[in-house]
Parts: structure tokens; C-alpha cells; sequence
């Protein structure tokens, strides 16, 4: 059994969050959607989904595979498979399962306080994170609707929904958790054009990289790990062999 990523750019993978997953052991297939790999037939032999960020747009559907992406989503999510979309894919993930997204009124880019809601600062996903919290955002687009039953985790000031839940196996948070500071280093560096339409300054990106960046990243394993201790856990598919490991 495997873990199904979803890549869709080149500049998104999934970085500390494959750290995290490798680390306990799990089997992973990364899926390059934007260098046209195939998606996957079915759901046989997977048991976690994760979709990562990139440049295209939902509400536009400008990319081939999307479509496909979402429909494997939907599945997924009504098979009780675990599901976890970042960024882009927390947009895919919405709208997969009737939800809607849409242009912000300007770009959230930069390090932006996170503030739990109630509900967040109850899930067991978010068991050890802070109320409110700086972390990295690279977005133009956002959730505008939520869909039917699912819950409000977190928000910033600019963006309503930053982490949500649907059920108790499907999570969409849209800061990037899993980007590394030399990840944010290179797309402040590359990305003039979004920093303009933000009007965002690179050097104070920079500079609250350097102070923001452990932080995020200690916090972005704890939740990893979450990931594959309570909602994509390998040992519920290979019973004893992390007992055995830690023995």
C-alpha cells in the first residue's frame, strides 16, 4: 500500500512533508501531473492521498489533469480514504467535494499569522500547534465556499480559510506547512511578479524567513507526523511492523 502525491509543479513538492513520511517508514508514489504522468486507475493499493501546490487555478480549470485530479479526490474522500490537499490542492480538495474558490481581492504572499479556530485548537491533527502562529503563504486564490459539513480550522486576516476538515480523514490546509526556508528563500527570489501584485517587499520576506522559518519547520513535523500517526498510519496496513521497528 502506498501514498499517492500529487505534484503539479516543479517549484511545489512536498519537501518536509516526504521527510516526514519517510521517516516512519511509508511507501510513497509521487505523481509529476505537470511533467504528464498518468493518474492512477483506481484507488487499489493506495491509502492516503496527498495533493500538493502550483501555479494553476481551479475556478479556471487551466490545467488538463484537473478534472481527473478532483474526480480521484471525490473517490478517495468517499472510499474513507485519507486525503490531505496543500495550497492548491487544499483548492482541489474543496471543489472535489462541492466547495468553490476564487481570486483574492490581492495575493496573500509572505509569513501571515495563523489563528486557530475553536474547533482548530480541538482536532487532534493540531494537538501540540499554537493558537496563532506565523506561516508561509504564496497564494492569489482561495476557498470561497466550504464544502457541505465541513468544518473551519484556522484562518489569517486575509484569508478565511487557511486550514479546514471534512469528516475525520480529509484535511485542506492553504499555507505551505511544507515548503523549507530554502524553498521560500527561492520563490521570493523568482518571483517578481507575484511580489508586485502582492505588493509585498522581498528583503522583509527574507528577514522573516530567517526569524519565522525554524519555527514553521518544527511545527510542520509535528503535524507531518500527525499524518502518519493518525490519519495515514502505516501500521494499520502492516500490523506489528512499527511495533517491531521500535522494539
Amino acid at each position: 500500500m502506498a501514498i499517492v502525491i500529487f505534484e503539479h509543479s516543479a517549484d511545489c513538492s512536498a519537501e518536509l512533508l516526504i521527510d516526514s513520511l519517510r521517516g516512519f517508514g511509508q511507501r510513497l508514489r509521487v505523481v509529476k501531473l505537470h511533467a504528464g504522468a498518468v493518474m492512477p486507475a483506481d484507488l487499489d493499493d493506495v491509502h492516503g492521498v496527498v495533493s500538493l501546490g502550483g501555479p494553476q487555478t481551479v475556478h479556471e480549470m487551466n490545467a488538463p489533469w484537473m478534472q481527473a485530479e478532483m474526480g480521484f479526490l471525490r473517490d478517495a474522500h468517499g472510499a474513507g480514504i485519507p486525503v490531505l490537499g496543500l495550497c492548491l490542492g487544499a483548492q482541489l480538495l474543496a471543489a472535489a467535494l462541492g466547495g468553490e474558490t476564487g481570486r483574492m481581492p490581492a495575493p496573500e504572499v509572505g509569513w501571515k499569522r495563523m489563528t486557530l479556530s475553536p474547533q482548530g485548537r480541538e482536532d487532534a491533527m493540531f494537538a501540540g500547534q499554537p493558537w496563532s502562529v506565523e506561516q508561509f503563504c504564496w497564494h492569489s486564490d482561495q476557498v470561497t465556499k466550504l464544502p457541505e459539513g465541513a468544518t473551519l480550522l484556522a484562518s489569517s486576516a486575509a484569508c478565511k480559510v487557511q486550514a479546514f476538515a471534512v469528516g475525520h480523514r480529509t484535511y485542506g490546509l492553504q499555507y505551505h506547512a511544507e515548503w523549507s526556508a530554502a524553498t521560500v528563500k527561492h520563490q521570493v527570489e523568482g518571483g517578481a511578479a507575484e511580489l508586485k501584485a502582492a505588493g509585498a517587499d522581498a528583503a522583509a520576506i527574507l528577514a522573516d524567513t530567517t526569524k519565522f522559518a525554524d519555527t514553521s519547520a518544527r511545527l510542520a513535523k509535528r503535524f507531518f507526523d500527525a499524518v502518519s500517526v493518525l490519519l495515514m498510519p502505516a501500521d494499520r496496513l502492516n500490523k506489528g511492523i512499527v511495533k517491531d521497528l521500535h522494539h
